[in-house]
């Protein structure tokens, strides 16, 4: 029976009156933070508008099908949401209606990501989620995941939440798994529940430019691509400081990302472009940041997972850092490196590889490479511990610093210099005294 047929049928007094304005009132405050579909698949939605990598899609039933080509670590789609929808900052949540219409298990992560270096947060969440990191439907089975756009590192040095709210470029279904081509149907894909309380801090937060393929500029961060290497897609990202000038020196750091990995808080591409650690220690001034690849083993493209042709990487890096010294003003005795997971391990494994690359590094930022090898740990990741005490070796009493970056359990992020906390304070204090350093004792 319907308000209208209430109303209709019984005579009403004062206090019923007040009592029905109420329920209206509250019924609408519950519309207003109902659940919102931010995708409608009906027939005149054009996938051309997602972008789908090892997959293709179509729109049947008013559903979306997502069908793999291949295994792949990396398959997935992108919902890029138009401008105008991006501030999700007064919803608690982004839920996913989806289908495994597969015969085999599927494993799965889902993300929303605001870009300029927020890291992103996925369905995992520090008190519940996939104990996994992973999500994983049956087959035939169907489920909601949910994703909390106010989830926060748990460390306790953490200022602001994973990622904006108020800024949601797009969503992700990584559904990528080296054993099984995914097929999966995604029902729905809409912003549900109230936010908590005050809309979060965001001020505290350092944001990395986008990156463009303008001419390198003052400010700018730019794709870049070294001589001899046009036929093949391998590029590098160059950030030039905000007071650069022709004939200015200034000090580089060389930035190397970690390997495809989608898990927890964790949304790696592999990619070179997706650096933020260089960028956040220099926050756009005084530095030019470099943000170099590893190269594939036909040299043809990045490769995102593992080392690719190392010898190859290492030849690119000692050119690009040639190329920054050379026509931007990159000062050669005061050369950074930074790393992050795989990057980190590069800190030995690439940067201390033969003579001629340990020549360029003034200094090493968030890991000893120096260090001896442990036997307890094997081979280690990729074998990197095959040879590493060889390399340390050519540390030479190099400076190097690291600081705990207290973002918690769980979290294995590239953003720990996007702000102003304790170990990110320490860092840059500490270059910038190198730097202040006299230059006969800048070498070891």
């Amino acid at each position: 029976m319907g308000l209208e047929t209430i109303v209709k049928t019984k005579r009403a007094s004062a206090g019923c009156f007040r009592r029905l304005l109420c329920a209206g009132l509250c019924l609408a405050a519950t519309a207003s933070i109902g659940a919102n579909e931010l995708f409608v698949f009906e027939p005149a939605f054009d996938p051309a508008q997602l972008t789908a990598r090892g997959v293709t899609m179509a729109v049947r039933e008013g559903a979306l099908d997502i069908k793999g080509t291949v295994p792949a670590a990396d398959s997935g789609v992108v919902f890029p949401l138009p401008e105008k929808a991006r501030d999700l900052s007064r919803f608690r949540f982004v839920e996913a209606d989806l289908e495994n219409t597969g015969d085999k298990p599927l494993r799965f992560t889902f993300w929303a990501l605001s870009g300029n270096g927020w890291g992103g947060v996925s369905s995992f969440t520090p008190d519940g989620g996939p104990a996994a990191g992973r999500e994983t439907l049956a087959p035939g089975q169907r489920g909601t995941f949910k994703i909390d756009l106010h989830t926060r590192y748990p460390g306790k040095d953490v200022y602001t939440p994973a990622t904006n709210p108020a800024s949601v470029r797009c969503l992700e279904l990584v559904v990528g798994d080296s054993r099984v081509v995914p097929s999966l149907r995604v029902r729905s894909l809409r912003a549900t529940g109230e936010a908590p309380g005050e809309p979060p801090d965001v001020s505290r937060r350092v944001l990395v430019p986008d990156i463009t393929r303008d001419p390198p500029g003052p400010g700018r961060r730019v794709y870049r691509q070294l001589p001899g290497w046009e036929k093949t897609s391998v590029t590098h990202v160059l950030t030039l400081p905000r007071e650069w000038q022709p004939g200015g020196k200034y000090p580089v750091i060389v930035e190397y990302t970690g390997n495809v990995f989608y898990h927890k808080f964790c949304h790696s591409t592999g990619y070179t472009d997706q650096g933020t650690m260089a960028y956040g220690l220099a926050r756009g001034e005084k530095f030019i940041a470099l943000n170099l690849p590893f190269i594939s083993a036909d040299g043809q493209r990045e490769q995102i997972d593992g080392w690719g042709d190392i010898a190859k990487a290492a030849d690119y890096c000692v050119a690009a850092v040639r190329e920054v010294c050379e026509k931007f003003g990159g000062d050669a005795g005061a050369v950074f490196f930074v790393g992050f997971s795989r990057g980190e391990y590069a800190a030995n494994y690439l940067a201390l590889r033969d003579d001629r690359i340990a020549a360029l590094w003034r200094a090493f930022v968030g890991t000893n490479p120096g260090r001896p090898w442990k036997p307890a740990d094997g081979a280690g990741w990729n074998k990197v511990g095959l040879g590493w005490d060889e390399r340390a070796a050519r540390m030479q009493g190099r400076p190097w610093f690291a600081a705990p970056a207290n973002l918690g359990a769980h979290v294995h992020v590239d953003v720990e210099y996007l702000e102003d906390r304790p170990s990110t304070v320490a860092t840059r204090r500490w270059l910038l005294d190198l730097l202040a350093a006299p230059a006969d004792s800048r070498r070891p």
